[in-house]
């Protein structure tokens, strides 16, 4: 079944996940907008697998004359197989320490929050399923198709290089299976893209709902992954959906638990605790692709 993050967080009717899941969603455009497919039951073992085809080349159609047959066409996939990981994040806190300073408890909660949006973003881009849950895109993109390498020297902009960088990027663009719904990019790529983006007038900017600003590239939403989530200055064009790049979690859940302290309870020092089970999952090649840039000299 296809859901979001919202959407699961009401499974719970807990307000205090359900505010903590708006928040994350609301900081974070690729957890707000990604669909997730809430099918894993768990079995009673820690092998929480996910296996899917992906497809690596499409079927192609053609016309056909009358009375003669269409012509015949494969699609090439693989089988594939990730994990459903446990994201999660844990503090500790005394009781006097709380009732003295407030704003120290409402804090590690935001950085509770702030640490799975983090680790989820890096996870999606740099994450590899040998160390971690499920391979991100850097690993998943090796190779294919739609990994491009950039010829355009971006350290000073003028318009010719704009136009060639732009032409690029383009390119890579135009191999994938649609337009995609996002530009995944680190915060200075992202300063740069919205200069060539203005140089070369393809460039927008809107008031988003929760009242940043988001610019476009050419129609196609830059989102900068926050806080070091993505340390390269790479271009990760994403198509989202459940034939696309979508998220993994169990049946039935909320995706994230949130757990706070009983404030009243014997014991001096509390626990609180967040997290997040999920994986990702990519069902096409061509549903994702990525610009690297030219290599310093």
């Amino acid at each position: 079944m296809a859901t979001t993050l919202a959407d699961l967080a009401a499974n719970s009717q807990d307000k205090l996940v359900q505010g903590f899941v708006n928040e994350i969603i609301t900081d974070d455009y690729l957890l707000g907008a990604m669909t997730f497919d809430d099918c894993m039951t768990p079995s009673g073992t820690s092998d929480l697998t996910y296996t899917y085809k992906r497809v690596k080349t499409p079927m192609t159609a053609a016309f056909r004359a009358l009375e003669s047959e269409p012509a015949k066409t494969e699609v090439s996939i693989e089988k594939v197989t990730t994990n459903v990981g446990i994201l999660a994040d844990a503090w500790q806190m005394d009781r006097v320490e709380r009732d003295a300073a407030e704003d120290l408890y409402e804090l590690k909660l935001e950085e509770s929050k702030n640490a799975i949006v983090r680790a989820f973003d890096a996870q999606v881009v740099s994450g590899k399923k040998g160390t971690n849950a499920f391979d991100g895109l850097a690993t998943i993109l090796s190779g294919t198709s739609t990994e491009a390498t950039s010829a355009v020297d971006l350290s000073t902009l003028d318009q010719a290089k704009s136009l060639d960088f732009a032409d690029e990027l383009g390119n890579m663009l135009s191999v994938l299976m649609r337009t995609p719904d996002v530009l995944l990019v680190s915060s200075a790529m992202k300063a740069k893209l919205d200069s060539i983006a203005r140089r070369i007038g393809i460039g927008t900017a809107t008031v988003g709902t929760a009242g940043g600003t988001i610019t476009t590239w050419d129609g196609i939403p830059l989102q900068p992954l926050k806080d070091g989530a993505l340390t390269t200055n790479d271009i990760y064009a994403v198509c989202l959906g459940l034939d696309a790049f979508h998220g993994i979690t169990l049946k039935g859940g909320s995706a994230i638990t949130v757990t706070l302290p009983d404030w009243t309870a014997p014991g001096a020092v509390k626990s609180g605790d967040c997290e997040f089970v999920c994986g990702c999952a990519l069902k096409a090649t061509k549903a994702a692709g990525v610009l690297h840039p030219k290599a310093a000299a």
